[in-house]
């Protein structure tokens, strides 16, 4: 009892501590990227330790208000309150604390030598209209991308009356990663789209003239998109495409129209808490109720079970709480060997494709879920500083949040520069950098330095490649 009070004590401590570093970064440069940043990973970190060492010192009880997650100590590890835990949650607390002291001595030097004056109003030189039509055509055409690279598991769990999440989730196609962009992309361009709707004529990021019906076409791309989404059982891409429309939007709180974001936030959110009933059998069963489909047989990774119990539980205390965070918590205990590197040359290696270089090494997951034990077949989720740990230890750990904070700060300075070359492509990247980046915290800090390609890539340049279609070419004023 006194372990666990001590423990609370020092975890409220360096909770206050973490969200009152968040205020100073936003008093620094009223820029709410940072916190909502911090929020992010604050919840995939630390979020489980406000629940389980109460939940494991009362026995595991927590299940009857809707914590579900001690199944999966069958399946990967059992946890424990012990010192390896209590050491697990001190590297995290490193973790989000070096990030946070590197962001702000970056940003402070870059002010102090008159690098960044974000106090400084710029007359945006430049108009940027929308067109709905080719966000909805870009939306649609990866929706049906997706729908066709899975469309026999989709079938099958309709017609067998299973969750569609469950089911597609363990597929074997080698397609499944064209599949999983399609789906992001598929939220983010009609999301970032119509986020530029909310901003008003007087914001400060950008001049823009919206067609008729653009508001309306892109909230129909949106909700498409989502349902779509919702129907797999997903809702990662749901919250990246909320939490760069929120970022924008509070950046721009009094230039936006509240009414058009109350709207987008309203519909998200109730995709949002309705993901275990999307994830049930609920939806197969209603949807073979009208399509009768004949059951047919596919090879599957695992078919597990998935039911509406507990759903208001779930909606609170959702896994993503804890599988994560128990993932430290594993390599101690399970003293897993450092691989002094893997993920870099992991890193490395993925440029090439495997058409060409088919014998990879593995990434850092799949060593993860091999040296504890984990049972095959199933998706786990192993946190970024743990993936850091596993490559060079403590100072792994160091090393992850000091590249994270350079990171941001570059994207910070990206955003308060300016800009000659005002094209399309390089006014989007100029405007949307730190968004994106924070946007894609929701996968990116589950992932090891293995995720900084897709960071680059899928976060960021593609998405605003295929934006830039989506715009007319600026008007310069004046």
């Amino acid at each position: 009892m006194t372990a666990l009070i001590l423990f609370y004590i020092v975890f409220v401590a360096i909770s206050y501590w973490i969200f009152k570093n968040a205020y100073t970064i936003w008093k620094i440069n009223y820029d709410f990227t940072l916190p909502i940043c911090t929020l992010i990973i604050y919840y995939f970190t630390l979020g489980g330790a406000i629940f389980f060492p109460i939940d494991s010192f009362v026995g595991f009880k927590g299940v009857a208000i809707g914590l579900h997650y001690t199944p999966m100590f069958e399946k990967l590890f059992v946890v424990n309150f012990d010192t390896d835990y209590m050491l697990a949650c001190g590297y995290y607390a490193i973790f989000i604390l070096v990030f946070q002291y590197s962001y702000l001595y970056i940003i402070r030097k870059s002010i102090k030598k008159n690098q960044i004056n974000f106090q400084q109003e710029i007359a945006v030189p430049f108009k940027l209209e929308i067109n709905p039509y080719i966000v909805l055509f870009i939306s649609f055409s990866l929706i049906l991308t997706s729908f066709f690279i899975l469309r026999k598991e989709i079938f099958y769990a309709i017609a067998n009356e299973k969750s569609i999440y469950l089911i597609t989730r363990a597929t074997k196609s080698p397609y499944y990663t064209i599949h999983q962009l399609a789906n992001e992309f598929s939220i983010l361009i009609p999301f970032i789209a119509y986020t530029f709707t909310i901003l008003t004529a007087d914001n400060k990021i950008a001049n823009i003239v919206n067609k008729k019906n653009t508001v309306s076409l892109l909230i129909l791309a949106c909700f498409v998109s989502s349902l779509y989404i919702s129907m797999l059982g997903n809702r990662r891409e749901i919250l990246s495409g909320i939490v760069i429309c929120t970022l924008i939007s509070l950046n721009q709180f009094k230039h936006i129209n509240y009414r058009r974001f109350a709207l987008i936030f309203i519909m998200v959110l109730t995709f949002f808490l309705s993901n275990t009933f999307f994830r049930s059998t609920i939806i197969s069963s209603k949807l073979n109720d009208i399509l009768h489909l004949e059951s047919t047989e596919i090879v599957l990774k695992s078919d597990e079970e998935f039911n509406t119990k507990g759903i208001a539980g779930s909606v609170l205390f959702s896994n993503e709480l804890f599988y994560a965070h128990f993932s430290m918590y594993g390599a101690l205990h399970k003293q897993v060997p450092l691989t002094y590197g893997s993920s870099l040359v992991y890193l490395a290696s993925s440029i090439v494709p495997r058409a060409i270089y088919p014998n990879r090494p593995p990434d850092i997951y799949t060593y993860y879920a091999s040296a504890v034990n984990a049972v095959p077949g199933q998706i786990y989720t192993l946190h970024h500083a743990t993936a850091w740990y596993l490559n060079f230890g403590f100072i792994g750990i160091i090393i992850g949040s000091l590249i994270l904070a350079i990171i941001f700060a570059f994207a910070f300075h990206i955003n308060h520069s300016t800009f000659k070359n005002n094209k399309t492509y390089f006014v989007l990247f100029k405007i949307l950098l730190p968004f994106l980046l924070c946007s894609q915290m929701v996968t990116f800090i589950t992932a090891g330095p293995e995720a900084y390609k897709s960071l680059l890539l899928e976060g960021v340049i593609i998405p605003i490649i295929l934006l830039s279609l989506c715009f007319k070419k600026e008007i310069k004023l004046g």
